[in-house]
């Protein structure tokens, strides 16, 4: 059995959920700064330099671990 005909015979089934990895490195740079740095005494400025550069590694390593 396919399985778009599977769930159309069952449409209460559970669907595997698909996660885009790359649409939570955000969050995940924010975590990542929190434990590196003492946010509650960071200026801004400072905070969004951090975050660009962990975003960026972040991407970075995304590339190279699902685009070759």
């Amino acid at each position: 059995m396919n399985t778009a005909d599977f769930f159309e015979q069952n449409p209460h089934a559970l669907r595997e959920v698909n996660v885009v990895l790359r649409d939570s490195l955000g969050s995940l740079a924010i975590a990542i700064l929190q434990e590196r740095f003492d946010i509650k005494t960071m200026a801004y400025g400072d905070m969004l330099d951090e975050l660009d550069s962990i975003i960026t590694e972040l991407h970075k390593t995304y590339q190279q671990q699902y685009r070759g």
